[in-house]
């Protein structure tokens, strides 16, 4: 009986120690206020709002995978923290027209790329205003970072879009990622 009480003692002492993950759903309904301005793609093949003294630059790439891109963020000049929001749009990693099917494309490269934090959860998300899924990964080391991913089927069959918002999680994560997810529902292909 009394290696029963200690076995649960260590089992609540674990859960109460843990470090509790905030998701996605919480990061999308967390209040946040910032001025904000509207920004699109050069050709306009997309827009978003961002906060108003972010920067914002299209990218150029040397690939046939990725057709456009675009990179929003800011450091802060003290902490030298980055904030970063990345969109990209490419064509299918498996010549996925299917918006479920590049999901489990990305979902099973991921699981295999060292260079991804671990992904804390993943799945089909309601925060934006097309089908989307999402994948939210956090690593815990000198550098730690969160990020969280949306894929987005375009307009375009076989061709996606892949918005990402990462954070430093010692730069009041709860309030930028929140910040950055907000930015993200404002997404809107033109």
């Amino acid at each position: 009986m009394i290696s029963k009480l200690k076995y649960l003692f260590v089992v609540l002492l674990f859960c109460a120690c843990a470090k509790k993950i905030t998701t996605l759903e919480e990061y999308a309904n967390y209040p946040v206020k910032y001025e904000k301005t509207k920004i699109s793609y050069p050709t306009k093949d997309f827009s978003m709002t961002i906060p108003k003294n972010w920067k914002w630059k299209a990218k150029k790439y040397n690939t046939e995978q990725i057709i456009l891109g675009m990179v929003i963020g800011e450091t802060d000049s003290i902490t030298r923290f980055t904030k970063i929001i990345s969109i990209q749009k490419y064509k299918s990693l498996e010549n996925n027209s299917d918006l479920k099917a590049e999901f489990e494309t990305i979902l099973k490269s991921s699981a295999k790329n060292n260079l991804i934090p671990e992904i804390v959860e993943s799945g089909k998300t309601n925060i934006l205003k097309y089908d989307s899924y999402f994948i939210h990964a956090k690593s815990e080391n000198e550098k730690s970072i969160e990020m969280i991913s949306f894929i987005v089927k375009s307009k375009q069959k076989g061709i996606f879009y892949s918005i990402t918002a990462s954070c430093q999680n010692e730069d009041q994560i709860k309030t930028n990622l929140s910040m950055m997810i907000d930015c993200v529902k404002s997404f809107e292909q033109n």
